[in-house]
C-alpha cells in the first residue's frame, strides 16, 4: 500500500494517563513509531498525568526524557478524565489534535487510517467494533448513547470512544465546560453547530491488561448526569433562540 503525502499535516498527540505506569511506555512507544511512520510535516506528544497515585508521574517523566517530542502536564491531584482532556485539547499546538487513553487498550497503528481521512473530514471519530468491559460497562455505554440520542440532535455509534481525530481550530471557538464523561458529546455537539464534519471509523478495542478502569464509578455517572441535565437546558435555549431568529 503507497503511504499518502502527509509532509503539511502538523498533529498534536496526547494520552490522558491514570493508574498506568505499566501501560504508558507501550502507549507511547507505539505512538512514535507510527508517527514517525505516517512521515507528518511535524508532531507532539503529550502525557496528561492525572495525579495517579502509582509510579505513572516518574515513568511519564522518564519518557519525556527519553523522547525529544514527548512532554508531561502533571495534575498535583486527580481532576477527573474531562478535565484532562480538556488540558490536553486546550494545549496542543498544531493543526490536527488526535487521543486516545494511556491504557494500552487501542491499536495505534489505526490512527493511519484517521489521518488518510484529514482531507475529506473536520473530525474522525473512532467506535469499538466490539467493546472489551464487563458486562456493567458495556450496559452503561449502551444507556448513555441511546440518551445522548433522545435528548440531543445527536447520533454517534460510541460517542465515547477515546479514539478521536479533530481540527485544533475548533478549540479556539468554543468553550469546554464538561470536566466529566458528557465532554465527548459537548464537543461534538459544539462542532456540529458551528458546521464541521465528521466520519466515524471502527477500531479494535483490547482488553485491559494492566491499571485500574475508573469511568464508570457511581461518583462519574452522577457527575455526568448533572453535565447532560445543565447542557440540556442550555441546548433546548440555543434552539428556541434559534427557531425566534429564523421566523
Amino acid at each position: 500500500m503507497l503511504m499518502s503525502d502527509n509532509s503539511n499535516i502538523t498533529l498534536s498527540v496526547f494520552f490522558p494517563a491514570y493508574y498506568d505506569e505499566k501501560n504508558i511506555g507501550k502507549v507511547v512507544d507505539s505512538a512514535i513509531k507510527v508517527l514517525d511512520e505516517l512521515k507528518l510535516k511535524d508532531y507532539e506528544i503529550t502525557i496528561i498525568e492525572d495525579g495517579s497515585p502509582d509510579k505513572t508521574d516518574e515513568v511519564a517523566d522518564e519518557l519525556a526524557k527519553k523522547y525529544d517530542k514527548v512532554s508531561v502536564i502533571h495534575h498535583e491531584k486527580n481532576m477527573g478524565y474531562g478535565a484532562t482532556l480538556r488540558d490536553g485539547f486546550m494545549n496542543a499546538k498544531m493543526d490536527y489534535v488526535f487521543y486516545t487513553d494511556g491504557d494500552n487498550q487501542f491499536d495505534l497503528q489505526e490512527l493511519k487510517k484517521f489521518v488518510a481521512l484529514i482531507p475529506y473530514t473536520d473530525i474522525v471519530v473512532g467506535y469499538r467494533k466490539r467493546k472489551q468491559y464487563s458486562t456493567y460497562r458495556k450496559v452503561t455505554s449502551l444507556v448513555y448513547n441511546f440518551v445522548l440520542r433522545f435528548l440531543f440532535d445527536i447520533d454517534y455509534v460510541d460517542v465515547d470512544c477515546a479514539f478521536k481525530l479533530i481540527r485544533t481550530d475548533l478549540f479556539r471557538k468554543i468553550k469546554i465546560d464538561s470536566v466529566d464523561a458528557f465532554i465527548d458529546a459537548e464537543i461534538l455537539l459544539k462542532a456540529k453547530a458551528l458546521g464541521y464534519t465528521s466520519t466515524e471509523v471502527g477500531v479494535k478495542h483490547l482488553p485491559r491488561v494492566d491499571g485500574i478502569s475508573t469511568g464508570a464509578r457511581p461518583s462519574v455517572i452522577f457527575r455526568t448526569i448533572k453535565e447532560i441535565t445543565e447542557y440540556r437546558k442550555q441546548y433546548l435555549n440555543e434552539i428556541s433562540k434559534q427557531k425566534h431568529f429564523n421566523s
